[in-house]
């Protein structure tokens, strides 16, 4: 069950990953579950929320029963069931992610941000996204992983006072196309006072950075003002 409206049955995100977990563990085969999920994370919000409860399950259910999985084999699982989901498999707040998720590479410097996430009334399906860059915009430049570099280097030297000019979403030019609301709100946050307003992952949620927690908070209550849900959150840096 979920507090939200998304697919629960065999066929589900959570379902295949039961399966995948039955297969690596036969002993999961002879136990009945009932898995409830709250959601804090919307669905279609390109905030990871399905693929965290996938990584979620992956962890828990072997622990349960004592089972002991290798981390490679784990590994392939949660790749199988979606290029986040190894990212949430790791014990790491901040990382820089790449291949078709498979690396992921623990970044030590974790700059303190304060976000602001704007949730938009309507999610956006990654699989459309994925499938409309394949179709429209096909692989990435020479200059995104160039940016990719220069980011890097920002966050391994330290130097997370600039990174604001180094954060962008290669999805923003095509989605927003189909989706042109979403410009709205990222140039709405920015005469807000955010520092630098972006679209996570696949959309629909925008991030906005802002200075401090107060500045985060008067811009959430004008987005509140304004009928649009939006919280204040914060980067992990323990």
């Amino acid at each position: 069950t979920c507090n939200y409206l998304v697919p629960v049955d065999g066929e589900s995100l959570l379902g295949r990953t039961l399966v995948a977990l039955r297969r690596l563990c036969p002993a999961l085969s002879e136990i009945g579950f009932t898995i409830n999920i709250k959601k804090s994370i919307p669905p279609g919000s390109g905030l990871g929320g399905g693929s965290s409860n996938v990584a979620t399950l992956l962890r828990f259910l072997p622990s349960l029963l004592g089972l002991c999985v290798g981390e490679g084999e784990l590994l392939k699982v949660a790749l199988s069931l979606g290029s986040d989901v190894p990212f949430f498999l790791h014990s790491t707040p901040f990382a820089l992610v790449q291949g078709r998720g498979e690396k992921v590479i623990s970044l030590h410097h974790r700059p303190r941000r304060f976000l602001v996430l704007l949730f938009p009334s309507f999610p956006i399906s990654t699989s459309w996204a994925y499938r409309k860059w394949d179709e429209e915009v096909g692989n990435l430049k020479h200059g995104a992983f160039q940016r990719e570099w220069t980011l890097e280097r920002f966050l391994q030297d330290g130097k997370d006072e600039m990174i604001e000019q180094v954060i962008w979403n290669d999805f923003e030019g095509l989605v927003f196309r189909y989706y042109p609301v979403l410009r709205m709100y990222q140039e709405m946050l920015l005469e807000l006072g955010c520092q630098k307003a972006f679209m996570t992952g696949s959309g629909s949620t925008l991030v906005g950075t802002v200075e401090d927690a107060e500045k985060g908070k008067e811009i959430v209550e004008k987005l509140g003002q304004r009928g649009i849900k939006a919280i204040l959150t914060s980067t992990l840096v323990e």
